[in-house]
């Protein structure tokens, strides 16, 4: 070569690339990417407004900078060791020697802008370059591939140094490059920062990290971006190409904001809803603040929570105070059943020109006609080679990350899924930023927000606070939320907000709506009266009676529900009861199915209880189930029996007792008026004596024991119901089995004490939780610190950290062994493979028992090959068909033993 200039570094390379340049020059890829920032800015959901009005600068020096930003963002591939990853492209690149690649091309970034550039850079371009403030902002730029870059290893002992990994030639060529840009891109009359405004761009760093990253993947799409290997004037393509094509980028990804549907009436926006509950009422009159704010929902069940608060988010979305929607849900039952309901109504909050996206989140449930899902779709195109060194190129993070509709969710306009994919916005996980951004400018919607443990209330508290900081709307539901977790939430959006810690305002009132804004309102809802009842509560303290109570329930021609602890305790129940009642009348329903066998199964328990089953659909069937059945599905039995459990959950479960109107021969009710006898819950457990004995709770629930461990908060919740004899629902203050009274008679601060003989698990449940949330506060970022590495401790692929702690779980998919092919479990339809699939604990399944994979090593590395779904780490289980409809398959557990795995699709996946 003659000389060295920037135009002697590539950027982008594929082998496959037919028809097009064999690599895209590396000035040339920066250009592509600020491109794609400045269009995405011009976005309202990604405006950089609010960090503008705090720095009190103007907007467009603010837009520049990080544009000018973005343009270096990639600096690090003037490292020669980079270069030499693909030698050999051309004579006209540098040659392939010198230093080593021994670190990612993003930490390379930011070294060369932290040991060259700070201090060489023009002052009067870059007023104070070598302070911190650019040094978070340059944070932002470098972690592009979606996690910060780093500043040292061995635990931060040993500095890392830019002139150990570029040559002088190189350092040349990036200053030659840098020098060009900044004669035309950076903008004029950048302020020099002032004291405490790198703490103001460390709280907004996190936004910017993750429009880098976005930019970064709408740069490198090969089909706007085509490679040019040869020199052009930078200004030149920045205007003739790189622009324009930027525009069809960000076009073709739909992220542009949909119009808004403006209604008269908010209520309007349900077709069904002539004559809303006082809830419903109260969220489409309640005056709005200006700017960010929240509303915490507390209701009976059946109140229409769901409907309020989607009345809620299209006024908040009219006023301009959000552009879509994110609900969150305690599980992947409740967002199925969630994102029907949600399917049914999303495009009213749009304009009839609209063409707004819905996607669930998580890919279990077939995609509905109708629902837009293009949204950032990856191009038919050959993606660009991956590096070394853990340095995964940008379409391959990209096409991986959008495979799965789970976090692809977060971007659409309206997202529906579990709580765990926003909660991954506040832990150290690669594309962490991605997921706030794709919070930012949407309504958080949070159902069931009581039903999470301490470590993910934690969670949730830190993502409230972040999610008031981006300037984001929030609405939380809940039937039994105790007044102290109340409190901790409201102040946890309060303190994103900037509001100083004071005490909140004691209304122990239920119903009751909260807005938190710059004040704290609460305001007092009547329930409607269908919902006024009170549900008498009566012991079993034998399991044979249970099953005695069942059988005659069933043979008077009720339909019953029994909801177990356990799986085994439901499934022993399934297969004990089919011994007397006829097996079409049974229906057995869990979470160890297969999701597409679950999905058929809810909707059979709709057809059986849900709310417009017939009377003779509904006569004499009986339902036993788990824990999923007291939040995901509105159905109504006559008859329930609940294993004892905490008392917030037995509220929850009675609210599915007599939940619709219905005559005496179980068909519903024409007016509205309920026939059948006033409801009992069974409730079976030990009795709540004055003494009990230390294995109260064990010795009737050996398993159950272990899901819920704290036998003095179930003894407190026994006793309470024991001396209320009913739960009244709602109640008033004070009366007898009022639910608000009931849930502060077991979390409340006046308790009444635990017996002696119960105390030390209450104690040990107690630490229990502490070290959760302080579990909790160790794994989540520090947000405060910015995108840099000392945010957290180290940062993780976003499956190797927990959102939920406890025992571990895997995702198993099943496959059905077809003639030495293994096709999946659930064929037919959309997402065959999600559908197959079904979550375990991991102690269960470490990997394939040894004959089993030699058996099937040939047909596995073909089906990994063939669907990206299943490539590595992902557990593919093939099943083959044993002795009449069970299929089997083995597997390692985390002890070494050899288990057999056999599922079918009544009884579900077991293990032996």
């Amino acid at each position: 070569m003659s000389q060295i200039t920037c135009f002697s570094y590539w950027g982008k390379a594929s082998p496959e690339q037919a028809g097009s340049a064999k690599f895209h020059l590396l000035v040339f890829h920066a250009l592509d990417v600020a491109a794609c920032g400045r269009a995405l800015l011009a976005l309202p959901q990604f405006s950089l407004e609010n960090l503008a009005n705090e720095l009190n600068w103007p907007l467009e020096v603010v837009d520049g900078l990080f544009v000018f930003f973005l343009v270096l963002h990639d600096l690090g591939k003037f490292a020669r060791g980079f270069q030499a990853l693909v030698p050999d492209l051309s004579p006209h690149l540098v040659p392939a020697l010198g230093k080593p690649y021994l670190k990612r091309h993003d930490t390379l970034s930011w070294l060369f802008w932290r040991d060259i550039l700070a201090e060489g850079f023009p002052a009067d371009a870059l007023p104070g370059s070598d302070s911190e403030f650019w040094a978070v902002w340059m944070r932002t730029a470098a972690g592009h591939h979606g996690r910060p870059p780093e500043d040292a290893e061995g635990g931060g002992l040993i500095a890392l140094a830019a002139e150990d990994y570029f040559l002088r030639e190189d350092r040349r060529a990036a200053w030659e490059f840098v020098e060009h840009v900044v004669a035309w891109l950076l903008p004029g009359g950048i302020p020099k920062p002032g004291r405490g405004q790198d703490k103001i761009l460390c709280r907004h760093a996190w936004r910017l990290a993750g429009l880098a990253v976005l930019a970064d993947w709408l740069g490198s799409n090969q089909a706007f971006f085509s490679y040019r290997s040869t020199p052009l004037e930078l200004v030149e393509y920045w205007q003739a190409q790189a622009l324009p094509q930027a525009t069809r980028a960000v076009t073709h990804a739909g992220l542009e904001a949909q119009p808004i549907r403006h209604w008269e009436r908010p209520e309007a926006v349900f077709d069904y809803l002539h004559k809303p509950t006082p809830l419903q009422r109260y969220a489409a009159e309640v005056p709005l603040e200006t700017g960010p704010q929240l509303f915490l929902l507390e209701d009976v069940t059946g109140a229409g929570k769901t409907e309020a608060a989607l009345i809620l988010t299209q006024r908040l979305m009219q006023a301009g105070l959000g552009g879509g929607l994110y609900f969150a849900l305690p599980s992947m039952a409740t967002a199925n059943q969630m994102y029907q309901r949600v399917g049914q109504v999303y495009r009213h909050l749009y304009g009839e020109a609209a063409n707004p996206s819905l996607i669930l989140a998580h890919g279990a449930r077939g995609l509905i006609e109708g629902f837009r899902q293009s949204v950032l779709q990856p191009s038919e195109q050959p993606a660009d080679r991956s590096y070394a060194c853990e340095d995964i190129s940008a379409t391959a993070q990209c096409n991986a990350w959008l495979a799965d509709s789970r976090k692809k969710a977060l971007l659409a306009e309206i997202g529906v899924g579990t709580l765990d994919q926003a909660l991954l916005a506040v832990l150290p996980v690669r594309h962490q930023s991605l997921r706030l951004l794709g919070l930012v400018g949407k309504v958080l919607l949070v159902d069931e927000v009581h039903a999470y443990d301490p470590y993910l209330m934690t969670l949730l508290k830190l993502l409230l606070t972040a999610h008031a900081r981006q300037g984001g709307c929030a609405i939380l539901l809940s039937a039994t939320l105790p007044l102290a977790i109340r409190d901790e939430l409201l102040a946890a959006y309060r303190c994103g907000r900037g509001a100083s810690a004071e005490p909140l305002p004691d209304d122990r009132r239920y119903p009751l709506a909260t807005q938190v804004g710059p004040r704290v309102d609460h305001y007092g809802c009547e329930t409607r009266p269908q919902l006024k009842r009170r549900v008498q509560v009566q012991g079993l303290h034998d399991e044979t009676a249970a099953f005695v109570l069942v059988i005659e329930q069933a043979r008077a021609g009720h339909c019953v529900c029994w909801i177990r602890n356990t799986v085994e305790d439901a499934r022993r129940a399934y297969e004990s009861l089919g011994k007397t009642l006829p097996p079409e009348d049974l229906l057995l329903f869990h979470s160890r199915f297969a999701m597409g066998d679950r999905l058929d199964i809810e909707d059979r328990v709709l057809a059986c209880f849900g709310k417009h089953s017939t009377g003779a659909e509904r006569r004499g069937k009986v339902l036993i189930g788990t824990q999923v059945l007291e939040q995901s599905l509105d159905f109504c039995v006559d008859a329930m029996i609940s294993d004892l459990a905490p008392i917030d959950l037995l509220i929850q479960r009675a609210g599915r007792l007599q939940r619709h109107a219905r005559l005496a021969n179980g068909a519903p009710a024409p007016d509205g008026v309920e026939r059948r006898e006033p409801p009992v819950l069974h409730v079976f457990g030990p009795e709540p004596v004055d003494k009990p004995a230390g294995d109260w709770y064990c010795a009737l629930f050996p398993k159950a024991c272990f899901v819920y461990p704290d036998a003095g908060q179930l003894w407190l919740g026994a006793r309470a119901l024991a001396r209320a004899g009913c739960i009244a629902s709602p109640g008033q203050p004070g009366e007898v089995g009022a639910v608000r009274g009931l849930v502060e008679a077991v979390y409340g601060e006046e308790t009444e004490t635990i017996p002696d003989s119960l105390q030390r698990a209450s104690l040990e449940q107690k630490g229990k939780d502490l070290a959760l949330e302080s579990q909790a506060w160790f794994n989540a970022l520090k947000l405060d610190k910015g995108y840099c590495a000392d945010s957290s401790g180290r940062w993780y692929e976003d499956t190797r950290i927990p959102t939920r702690l406890g025992d571990e779980t895997l995702t198993l998919y099943l496959a059905r062994d077809v003639n030495g092919e293994l096709r999946p479990l659930r064929e037919g339809g959309s997402h065959p493979w999600e559908q197959s699939a079904v979550r375990i604990d991991a102690r269960r399944a470490e990997k394939l028992a040894p004959d089993w994979e030699a058996r099937f090593a040939t047909a596995l590395q073909t089906l990994r090959e063939r669907c990206r779904l299943l490539a590595e780490p992902a557990f593919v289980l093939p099943l083959a068909q044993g002795a009449g409809a069970v299929l089997s398959g083995k597997v390692v557990d985390k002890r070494g033993h050899v288990l057999e795995m056999r599922y079918d699709p009544v009884i579900g996946l077991r293990w032996h």
